[in-house]
């Protein structure tokens, strides 16, 4: 093997030392909420002090405040495998979903149905079926995963999708979505906040129309992260943002009192950029793009490798009960597992210095970020299960 194997052999994606943590603590939990990025706390008080404090007004302009939106986005795009230009960092997520279901009912006025699947992230089913409640003629077809391909047809608008499966982890085929959702003219709309950023996605050649993501799970953008949308870009000047806001304009300084929508993917922007909350999200994006994502998902399989290898024997017994069929070509970041007493399982392995996630009423999830996990935590984390479960 020559000097450049051997390199790409021993690199890892492993980046601890750029978050603030305990450093006692194995944390597998980032599926829900990414830690603190260690060069936050400077770039908010540079912002605070050198823009805000100097320039106040004026710093919209002078130092990026408005652009920043469109340059985020665009660093997000490349953990999308997308196009510069597709990807808009604007409200949340369940704010996204919103505006683009509502747009893409408005492609095809003919097609009436929202198709998705039973057990979808809670937030998302609530938002199509409050987008069902204001077109009374829409309705908000929910079936099992299993009949999803089945319940394609000609009526439907958009085809909206979980990438992940947030209790158990598994990954839908996503171009095999995408092309079936086209071969009968439906658009397809994924949530992708519990895989960008630990999964190495590719937009462009699966052929996704559009997503939404959060910022605070993998990408460690903090608490109340701003989320991101993403459309195609021959797509978007077809669509129609339902809350027209100022930001959203063509000529938003203007001050018309008609509204024109901005081409491209600055038409879905609505209020006023989150400054401090932009530039914390794009501290951890930056981090990402360092480590590289195609090695973040490599070493995050090996993680999930271990955590398997480990875990046999309580599988072997029953004591562990996967929610769907683990491959590992259907896994992402996390994986969710039931079990007896979960909920007490989940106190013992904290008191432990393990942070794992439990969700009601008997599953725990464990989540495998290479940034700040080491094989050795996660092996330590199964052999904590072991003894916890009576198996050592």
């Amino acid at each position: 093997m020559g000097n450049e194997g051997r390199n790409h052999a021993i690199e890892k994606a492993y980046r601890r030392e750029k978050f603030v943590m305990p450093r006692e603590l194995t944390y597998l939990a980032g599926n829900s909420l990414g830690p603190a990025v260690a060069s936050v706390a400077d770039r908010l008080a540079r912002i605070s002090n050198d823009q805000w404090g100097q320039h106040l007004a004026g710093a919209w302009k002078k130092n990026g405040w408005l652009s920043a939106p469109e340059e985020i986005g665009d660093k997000i795009s490349l953990l999308l495998g997308a196009d510069q230009g597709t990807t808009l960092v604007c409200d949340s997520t369940s704010i996204n979903l919103f505006k683009l279901l509502n747009a893409a009912l408005a492609v095809d006025p003919q097609r009436k149905v929202i198709l998705t699947d039973q057990g979808n992230f809670s937030t998302d089913l609530y938002i199509a079926k409050s987008v069902g409640l204001i077109h009374r003629d829409v309705t908000v077809r929910i079936v099992p995963r299993s009949t999803l391909v089945e319940s394609l047809d000609p009526s439907v608008a958009v085809l909206m999708l979980s990438h992940v499966d947030y209790r158990s982890g598994q990954a839908h085929d996503m171009a095999s979505f995408n092309e079936k959702a086209r071969s009968v003219g439906a658009l397809t709309l994924w949530d992708v906040s519990h895989s960008v950023g630990i999964m190495a996605l590719d937009f462009n050649v699966s052929g996704v129309d559009m997503a939404v993501g959060c910022g605070y799970k993998y990408l460690n953008g903090g608490p109340g992260a701003p989320a991101f949308v993403y459309v195609k870009a021959d797509l978007q000047n077809t669509l129609s943002n339902p809350i027209q806001g100022w930001l959203g304009h063509a000529e938003p300084f203007v001050f018309s009192d008609n509204y024109v929508p901005a081409s491209g993917i600055k038409r879905l922007q609505v209020g006023t950029p989150t400054t401090f909350s932009l530039a914390a999200l794009e501290e951890g994006v930056d981090l990402l793009l360092e480590a590289g994502i195609q090695l973040v998902e490599h070493d995050s399989r090996e993680l999930f490798d271990a955590f398997m290898a480990g875990l046999e024997p309580l599988v072997r017994k029953g004591h562990v009960h996967f929610m769907h069929d683990v491959q590992r070509g259907n896994v992402s970041g996390h994986i969710g597992f039931k079990v007896n007493d979960a909920e007490a399982l989940h106190h013992r392995l904290m008191a432990e210095n393990i942070v794992t996630e439990y969700r009601y009423p008997d599953l725990l999830r464990i989540a495998f970020n290479p940034l700040y996990t080491t094989v050795d935590e996660i092996e330590r984390t199964a052999a904590k299960l072991k003894h916890l479960l009576g198996q050592h």
